[in-house]
């Protein structure tokens, strides 16, 4: 509840754990009564990310992209409607589900596989949970991504080496012709 001054300190986002759930393309997203409840459980095609960095939760950004259209009068316009979106996060675990996600291919029985710096067209259904020290939850979910890049951290003796993937997130029907869908479940 906010105090004389406005301010709410359980309003605050103090994120304490959570997951990244990543599916094949056109897997069934949860609709928004699901989402909303407490004890959602997603869909079996959803493999979770695993171990994240301590400061490789998940990054959303989004902004605007392409020149704004601009009208006569003077102080008029409506953004272009081309948008950057992404979603960042970073892999503590180099696992082959990780490696089959960064490079688009399926390690071979030796663990092998060959990366195409690239990139790969492989599309994906992302859903991310985050829980909050206020008991808060919220979840996110694009129903088309693709992996945008990979950066992995410089090896460094007696350091978790993580591997910084960036997601392309695009519009989909599926969330309303947007990019994702929020759900935002209070303590």
């Amino acid at each position: 509840m906010p105090d004389s001054q406005g301010n709410d300190i359980a309003a605050v986002a103090v994120p304490v754990t959570g997951f990244i759930g990543v599916a094949p393309f056109g897997t069934a997203i949860p609709t928004p009564a699901e989402g909303a409840d407490e004890e959602l459980t997603l869909a079996a095609a959803f493999k979770k990310l695993g171990l994240l960095k301590a400061d490789g939760g998940p990054q959303w950004a989004w902004e605007q992209s392409g020149d704004a259209i601009e009208f006569w009068q003077d102080g008029y316009s409506l953004p272009s409607g081309l948008a950057n979106v992404t979603l960042t996060v970073t892999a503590a675990q180099t696992d082959a589900w990780v490696r089959e996600l960064i490079s688009g291919a399926t390690p071979d029985a030796n663990g092998y596989i060959n990366f195409d710096g690239g990139g790969h067209a492989t599309q994906y259904v992302l859903f991310t949970e985050e829980i909050f020290k206020s008991g808060a939850i919220r979840r996110r979910v694009a129903a088309n991504a693709q992996v945008q890049s990979v950066v992995e951290d410089k090896s460094t003796r007696g350091e978790v080496l993580g591997y910084v993937i960036t997601f392309k997130i695009n519009r989909s029907p599926l969330t309303g012709n947007a990019h994702f869908g929020e759900w935002v479940l209070a303590a």
